[in-house]
């Protein structure tokens, strides 16, 4: 299956490629420093390498002799060329004999997952390729971009296999809830819930403790607040199932002695935030523009009295949790062209629209959903009630 998403992922990459009319794709790195490598190759190296897709669909890897075994039997490279002691000159002789007018090189001004190139390593590759390239640098940014945010079905069926664990261990973890647990003993029945399914952190890929939290809402680890009859806890979770996420978050009531529902604000507040979800579902749809989803779940929260969203309604999801690419949020300036990003088939997306009041219920809900040619579908079961759990 490794074998079938990179294969797909690369020809994916020589679409984009002949759309731009870019004559090559170089990637550099070493180590794996460059994020896009699982992405595009799934292949390692531990000293410097190169790999080259070209618009005429040729695959070129190389690396040294010591890391060509793995690369050589991965089967997605026409031609696999090792060095002895040095990159430069085997890069050289290629680039020389392709003759290429067009590199497209991974570096950005604003998205990290398109930034892998460093500024020595650039500079490095000028003095290289400076008597053999005439041609133009240009950035790989919007197609990268699009390469991970645009998912093949392999892709979509890890993401929804990793959805349904998430959502298994939240039905294991809250038939465990009570009164008087802590934020980190909460945490712990996820860590255990993880360990029984083999399984990680989808944030951080280790056996962590996803985000509890009772009080001071922040992206934080769990504290050692006790949980009471009446409060609210949120947990937001991720598990990574071969290389893909999940990323959802759910807010649970404490029922008080003697209550079987919450109060009436408490109620509100969900009820508001499942009618932004809704809101932004239905708006959500190839051709729309990010800000414009964001903008009818953060004026229907406002509509019902609801503090602003003090971030984006949602992001996309895939190799992490923030996958990059199009954003479902305000145009503030902090998100910079993300929210003009265009909507298009094959992403995934999240949908958060967060209530945050500096006095009154704070309520995440988070669901996944991928976009499709006429809309969404729901990834997630959808939380359509609030979870209450007894005293």
């Amino acid at each position: 299956m490794e074998y079938i998403i990179n294969q797909q992922k690369m020809e994916q990459a020589v679409q984009y490629l002949q759309d731009g009319d870019i004559d090559l794709w170089l990637i550099l790195t070493s180590e794996g420093s460059d994020p896009c490598l699982p992405l595009v190759t799934g292949v390692k190296s531990v000293g410097p390498a190169a790999f080259i897709i070209g618009k005429d669909g040729q695959k070129y890897a190389m690396c040294s002799s010591i890391d060509a075994q793995d690369i050589e039997e991965s089967g997605l490279f026409d031609q696999v060329l090792k060095y002895s002691t040095e990159l430069g000159q085997t890069l050289q002789a290629l680039v020389g004999q392709l003759q290429p007018k067009t590199i497209a090189l991974n570096y950005s001004r604003k998205e990290n997952l398109a930034d892998g190139l460093t500024t020595g390593r650039y500079r490095w590759l000028c003095d290289v390729l400076k008597d053999c390239f005439i041609g133009q640098f240009v950035s790989s940014e919007s197609f990268l971009e699009k390469l991970r945010s645009i998912k093949i079905a392999p892709e979509v069926e890890r993401i929804k296999q990793a959805i349904f664990i998430t959502q298994d261990i939240y039905e294991e973890v809250f038939a465990q809830l009570k009164v008087g647990l802590s934020e980190i003993e909460i945490g712990q029945l996820f860590v255990r819930a993880m360990e029984k399914r083999e399984v990680v952190n989808g944030v951080d890929r280790t056996l962590s403790m996803p985000i509890v939290m009772k009080e001071r809402i922040a992206h934080r680890p769990p504290g050692e607040a006790i949980v009471e009859p009446g409060d609210l806890v949120i947990m937001d979770f991720s598990v990574d199932y071969e290389g893909y996420v999940s990323d959802i978050a759910r807010t649970v009531y404490f029922l008080k002695p003697g209550e079987i529902k919450a109060p009436a604000h408490i109620q509100a507040a969900f009820e508001a935030a499942h009618a932004a979800i809704t809101a932004a579902g239905n708006t959500l749809k190839p051709g729309v523009q990010g800000f414009e989803v964001d903008l009818v779940a953060r004026n229907l929260l406002l509509d019902r009295g609801m503090p602003e969203i003090t971030h984006a309604t949602g992001h996309q999801i895939g190799r992490d949790v923030h996958d990059g690419g199009a954003l479902l949020g305000p145009r503030w300036e902090r998100y910079g062209n993300a929210p003009y990003g265009v909507i298009e088939a094959g992403m995934v997306f999240t949908l958060e629209p967060t209530i945050l009041p500096e006095d009154g219920p704070t309520f995440i809900v988070e669901e996944n959903v991928l976009v499709t040619e006429t809309g969404i579908e729901y990834l997630t079961v959808r939380q359509d009630e609030l979870i209450l759990i007894p005293s």
